[in-house]
């Protein structure tokens, strides 16, 4: 972006503290692009092209907890974070994005593609464990403008045939309208149904194992693993409880136990 769009931006913006922010916003989000398209020419020597990418996703982290929450920036951050060798991080930070947009493709497909990454067991307990299973809703689908949009297609469907059986009496038109109002009403419940689950999921936020560790059945190193081998880097699990730096977690076939909380990384 040249100069003359940047001051034309400021200029616009308003007061002096906006246009001093949306400089800053140029300036941080232009340095973090250079540095990712630096990290792209050096991907051969992944030596050097991960310090770069590192600086990237330092960009994109400041202008996300600046609160520029968007699927773009959250993509971005994720990638970078992928590229600098932080698979941990780039999950927690696909799961902030979605947890903005749920149904955006790209950032469900690039976290599918960074939990292949992840060293799964192949087969015992613990593969059945902690391997995540994909959760598709009329959430993940549909963004909530085009869930409005389909709502009222549909509801003017019904208004049509209510209209049209008004006129003229055939018993068609009330089937047709009491089929597309079945249809609004189950819309409305998956949507219900979406709803509740979001409220779970954010009561349940997600964290991410940095390291290999074991899950153990209580807080603190004496206790023994609840599940054996250990939980493998990327694994990830759902917060229940905090305790003495220690974190009480849930996997995704349902296993309860504790990791130390600096073996997790969790949504910022």
């Amino acid at each position: 972006m040249t100069p003359g769009v940047l001051l034309l931006l400021a200029a616009t913006a308003g007061t002096p503290a906006e246009v001093e922010r949306t400089y800053l916003f140029f300036d941080v989000l232009m340095d973090a692009n250079k540095a990712f398209a630096e990290g792209v020419e050096l991907r051969s020597d992944a030596a050097k092209a991960r310090p770069k990418f590192a600086r990237a996703a330092r960009g994109y982290d400041e202008l996300w907890h600046r609160g520029y929450h968007n699927p773009a920036l959250a993509l971005n951050r994720a990638r970078a974070r992928r590229l600098a060798g932080d698979l941990p991080g780039a999950i927690v930070a696909f799961h902030d994005g979605l947890a903005v947009a749920r149904y955006d493709r790209p950032l469900q497909a690039g976290l599918e593609e960074a939990r292949s990454a992840v060293a799964y067991p192949l087969d015992g307990e613990l593969a059945a464990q902690c391997r995540p299973r994909p959760r598709g809703t009329v959430g993940t689908r549909m963004s909530p403008a085009d869930a409005y949009l389909a709502a009222g297609l549909l509801w003017l469907l019904t208004c049509l045939g209510v209209v049209r059986f008004a006129m003229t009496r055939a018993g068609g038109w009330l089937a047709f309208a009491g089929f597309w109002l079945a249809c609004l009403g189950l819309l409305g419940g998956l949507w219900w149904q979406d709803w509740r689950l979001r409220e779970r999921d954010e009561s349940r936020p997600p964290v991410v194992v940095r390291d290999d560790v074991f899950l153990r059945k209580g807080n603190g190193d004496g206790y023994p693993p609840r599940l054996e081998p250990r939980l493998p880097r990327g694994v990830e699990a759902r917060e229940l409880t905090r305790r003495g730096g220690w974190v009480q977690v849930e996997l995704a076939g349902g296993a309860v136990g504790w990791l130390p909380l600096g073996a997790v990384t969790s949504r910022e």
